[in-house]
């Protein structure tokens, strides 16, 4: 019998390893996949299958695409619920549907701190991991 590839295995669970990356870092899910699933993979290798088969796929549905542009897409409404970690009772209920009315557009200074944020951040782990090497 032939020895499968690990890129046909990474097919056969690319649904479990998309769910996997919505809770868990790469490397989280790298674990998990040879914790559970016997498939060895580095981080890189995850980030370059999921692009491959992100592309092969969207590659496959241009191909095969003979729909009409009247057809209206509706984004999927989510129900988050924050927990306490010690108690277990829910802390916030949050409904992420698109057309909710309580949604509050942030302010452009918002986006910008945020934004500065998230940067300053990005530098640290980029600093932290130049000097892991």
């Amino acid at each position: 019998m032939a020895k499968r590839t690990k890129f046909s295995k990474f097919r056969d669970l690319y649904e479990v390893i998309e769910e996997l990356a919505v809770s868990y870092t790469y490397e989280g899910v790298v674990e998990i996949l040879a914790e559970r699933h016997d498939l060895i993979l580095t981080t890189g290798t995850l980030t370059n299958y999921l692009y491959r088969y992100r592309k092969e796929s969207k590659d496959l549905s241009v191909a095969t695409d003979n729909s009409s542009s009247d057809i209206e897409v509706k984004p999927e409404v989510r129900k988050q619920v924050f927990v306490d970690l010690y108690s277990n009772d829910p802390i916030q209920d949050s409904n992420t549907e698109p057309n909710d009315e309580s949604y509050v557009q942030p302010t452009h200074e918002e986006l910008d701190t945020a934004m500065k944020r998230f940067e300053a951040k990005l530098a640290n782990k980029r600093n932290r991991s130049l000097l892991d090497r």
